[in-house]
């Protein structure tokens, strides 16, 4: 399969920004669509320009995580007055926002917890893969009248769907570009909706940020096995240490257990945004390997989510985009240094067919 051409690239791009500022937006399901669409092809897909055949089933899970993050309260402008949701659509709420906003009350937030019941986990996915066959699939790519068919061949009906050819490279090629768009495009439609909350930068964080306080116990478990020590300068936690995301949060959005290393403050300030250079890299995976199903068991314990595999996965997307494109990994305090080939041998070849 060829890889797109520079033009057919930005042509995506350029379709993307079409579909946000052209098309019709009742409910954020479009925005939530978007954004599993990406997710998917960042986890399953490659970089060969091939097609990819996929169901509603298949990015419904990602859906719910998406709307999960979002079924808490609101501040709103009046300080005297309740806190209530953020409205999800012009109309009435969305049914699976409802829907999760019901289990997310009913289970106090955990969405592990939810997952390990397997019968109404599965009837959650089949609901929301249904919602998503009937509603946003088919209208996702119509603009003014006319379907606009650059991500998938547009039938009008059913739950099956095949990426065409290129843009599974697209998304993985452009992954932070376009949830970045599609976030704020979301933001704003939300904001547009929802008149009386306060007109604060804040509101893409709490739709879209890091939910580190949903973390019972993690804390602790990381100094345990972490001897008390910051995962990268491997000196001694003096303090209550801050818990990171070894893939940063603003790379992908993940928060998932063996994502996750307590460190210095200052040693998390410096990282910021970077990739952590090979020899952190190295240990992360020494570790994941050694201790990753154990790590799971106390995971699933404590209520934190967990799938090594798709951690695996994203990590060695992130390496491999970051190669791509030359950029420096962090190396300790404000040191940054080259990307090497080596992180591939750290990672491992198998990897590379995931």
């Amino acid at each position: 399969m060829a890889i797109p051409s520079a033009e057919e690239q930005l042509k995506f791009l350029s379709n993307i920004q079409r579909i946000l500022d052209e098309g019709s937006f009742v409910a954020t399901y479009k925005f939530a669509l978007i954004l599993s669409l990406a997710d998917y092809a960042v986890k399953n897909g490659n970089d060969d320009g091939g097609p990819l055949h996929l169901t509603s089933r298949d990015i419904a899970e990602s859906f719910i995580e998406y709307y999960w993050r979002q079924a808490v309260p609101f501040a709103h402008s009046d300080a005297n007055s309740d806190l209530h949701l953020l409205k999800h659509s012009t109309g009435k709420q969305p049914v699976v926002f409802t829907r999760i906003v019901e289990l997310h009350a009913a289970f106090n937030g955990s969405l592990s917890t939810v997952k390990r019941d397997t019968l109404l986990w599965d009837a959650l996915v089949r609901s929301v893969a249904i919602t998503i066959a009937n509603m946003p699939l088919w209208k996702l790519q119509v603009v003014g009248r006319s379907p606009l068919a650059f991500i998938y061949t547009h039938h009008g009906t059913g739950n099956n769907i095949d990426l065409l050819p290129g843009v599974v490279f697209n998304f993985r090629r452009f992954y932070d570009l376009i949830r970045n768009l599609v976030q704020g495009a979301w933001t704003s439609h939300v904001r547009s909706i929802n008149r009386d909350i306060l007109g604060v930068a804040d509101l893409g964080e709490f739709l879209f940020g890091a939910e580190r306080s949903v973390q019972p116990g993690l804390r602790t478990l990381l100094r345990e096995i972490q001897s008390d020590n910051c995962f990268y300068c491997n000196g001694r936690l003096r303090e209550a240490g801050e818990i990171d995301h070894f893939v940063p949060w603003a790379r992908y959005p993940i928060d998932l257990g063996h994502n996750f290393v307590l460190a210095h403050a200052c040693c998390n300030r410096s990282k910021r945004d970077f990739l952590a250079a090979h020899h952190h890299l190295e240990r992360w995976q020494i570790r994941n390997q050694n201790l990753g199903a154990s790590l799971g068991q106390e995971f699933d314990t404590r209520g934190i989510l967990h799938n090594i595999t798709a951690t695996e996965r994203i990590a060695f997307w992130a390496y491999n985009q970051a190669e791509g494109s030359q950029s420096n990994l962090w190396h300790l305090n404000n040191i940054v240094q080259p990307i090497e080939a080596s992180w591939r041998q750290i990672m491992g070849s198998r990897l590379e067919t995931l």
